[in-house]
């Protein structure tokens, strides 16, 4: 490979875009695999190197349509090229391989959005269980990367695509080539506009899908707002252009797709949610499987395999997000064990890695996978927040409407909570508010508050409390049955294994908000109060001497 990577590097140094590049390799590969003798008679003729260069030209140009071809630059030293690549084994996984470094590992080329990890590749290949004659089709193939895979699994598919940039187009035809994928149709496109495979009957369908979507699109969305691919789904939100593409694939889909999406779509709530709602009440989801963290070059989201088929009554959830299945591979992780994951799925299994749950048992607002095994890997060793019939709701902003009145209460916010220990004073008193609101949220001594965001939860514990208050937006209350349940609590969440526990639910949370159905199966121990007394009083201990410290260094600064 390292040779292969080199002379790539030195073919990059003739040519201003890396894309053509790209083309140049494949040219070359085509003629490797197509017509190795004509190597061997070029290479025999190394006294005339000019003659050698046109007839190389005219060569490739029989191989390939004359509208993906590139010229290689002149001035690049034909022999050695026709050499090097004569010297370099060639076949289908190589090449695979060849695309993935320079594309995923080699970032500074910046071609990460145009193609797949070969990892997550193999997998939706895998996925799709693909028979002869399929026909496959993607909604945006990028520079076709995927197709080695395709070709590795069976030659006689049917291929069709979209793509926006003609430039990826041409070199995902060649790919395709390369791949000896024979019966291929992709099309320079852009699939919001006009759709292409569409006739007087309707939109045509397909055997399989596969969509990994770009990310960095920008989608002009309000013109669909009429189309009868999207009408019915509301307007779709332009951040989120994995859903406009999972929205239109569905209208071609025949067997089975799979997609790569952000887990938040899987979350989030309002349009993202009428998606969501529409393929479980059709029953169209199969499996959803969440891919390890720092998979993608560049991307800080974390994703998920969506796996689209019809007449579904269970939805498999499998959690790969698990060191199980990936390992570290330079900067970035990769995805390992996938025959494993494909067995898994293939079987509808039931692992420490997997669940199946019912459609009547699935909640819209969350489809991850985590949130299902979470659920399912509750035993009677552990408590959860729910079994200890802990309240949980957001704090309110319960003042600035038209339905205030004259009332003092303290709006409680982080800034509030004390390192330590009960925290019992506050700063923020306003003299109007919703009284409604107010009665309706108003804190009890003992509440133990939650920050709502964060990579890490800030906590606190309320002592005795005797003025009105109210949390704001960003906290999250809980409320125990009663004071020793409450301090039990706070003294586990002060322990490292409660704050690592505590924090797991912060870093899966999309957009680091906290979901609170999350939060009701988190696992507690069951002897999480053990000693609890004697905790807290050494952490009061310590929350007055941090006091006395602060007051110290506040009159160091001058403060009094």
């Amino acid at each position: 490979m390292k040779k292969l990577l080199d002379f790539f590097e030195y073919l990059k140094r003739y040519h201003i875009d890396v894309l053509d590049t790209i083309s140049i390799m494949l040219e070359l590969f085509i003629l490797k695999i197509q017509d190795p003798k004509a190597i061997h008679s070029l290479i025999s003729k190394e006294a005339k190197k000019e003659q050698i260069y046109e007839q190389f030209c005219d060569l490739i140009q029989t191989l390939i349509k004359h509208s993906f071809y590139v010229k290689i630059n002149p001035n690049a030293n034909i022999l050695k090229i026709l050499k090097t690549i004569d010297q370099i084994p060639i076949n289908n996984q190589i090449i695979e391989q060849f695309l993935h470094t320079i594309t995923q590992k080699k970032t500074s080329n910046k071609l990460y959005y145009y193609s797949t990890p070969l990892e997550i590749n193999q997998l939706l290949i895998s996925l799709l269980e693909i028979k002869p004659n399929d026909e496959i089709y993607n909604p945006c193939y990028g520079i076709g990367s995927v197709f080695l895979g395709l070709g590795n699994t069976a030659h006689n598919i049917k291929l069709y695509g979209e793509e926006l940039d003609e430039r990826l187009s041409n070199i995902a035809h060649l790919v395709a080539q390369v791949a000896k994928i024979q019966n291929v149709k992709l099309c320079v496109n852009d699939i919001l506009k006009q759709p292409i495979f569409k006739t007087k009957d309707g939109f045509e369908h397909f055997d399989k899908v596969l969509c990994n979507p770009p990310l960095y699109a920008h989608m002009g969305i309000e013109y669909l707002k009429e189309d009868e691919r999207f009408g019915k789904m509301g307007i779709l939100v332009k951040n989120y252009p994995e859903l406009v593409f999972l929205t239109h694939a569905l209208s071609h889909l025949k067997k089975r797709g799979v997609f790569i999406i952000r887990n938040q779509t899987l979350q989030k709530s309002s349009l993202e949610e009428k998606l969501r709602e529409r393929l479980c009440k059709e029953k169209m989801i199969e499996a959803i499987i969440e891919l390890p963290k720092n998979i993608f070059p560049h991307q800080n989201h974390e994703f998920s395999v969506l796996v689209i088929s019809p007449g579904n009554e269970n939805i498999l959830h499998i959690n790969a997000n698990n060191e199980h299945f990936y390992q570290k591979d330079g900067k970035y992780n990769r995805l390992i064990n996938i025959d494993e994951i494909s067995n898994i799925f293939c079987k509808k299994l039931c692992t420490p890695y997997s669940t199946l749950t019912a459609l009547d048992k699935i909640q819209i607002h969350d489809l991850r996978a985590q949130t299902y095994l979470n659920k399912n890997n509750t035993s009677g060793d552990i408590h959860t927040l729910k079994s200890l019939e802990i309240e949980i709701f957001r704090g309110q902003r319960a003042y600035g409407s038209p339905k205030d009145k004259k009332i003092q209460f303290y709006d409680v916010g982080i800034a509030d909570f004390k390192p330590y220990g009960f925290t019992q004073d506050f700063e923020n008193k306003k003299e109007y508010g919703d009284i409604a609101k107010i009665q309706k949220y108003a804190l009890k001594s003992y509440d133990i508050l939650l920050s709502l965001r964060g990579i890490s939860p800030k906590i606190t514990i309320l002592g005795e409390i005797n003025s009105l208050c109210v949390a704001n937006a960003g906290i999250i209350t809980l409320r125990a049955k009663n004071k020793e349940i409450a301090i039990g609590l706070y003294c586990y969440f002060f322990s490292s294994q409660g704050e690592k526990s505590l924090k797991k639910i912060y870093e899966q949370s999309g957009e680091n908000t906290v979901n609170i159905d999350n939060l009701h199966h988190l696992s507690i121990p069951k002897n999480y109060n053990k000693d609890y007394k004697m905790i807290f009083s050494k952490i009061e201990e310590v929350s007055k001497e941090l006091e006395i410290i602060s007051k110290k260094i506040n009159l160091l600064k001058g403060n009094k």
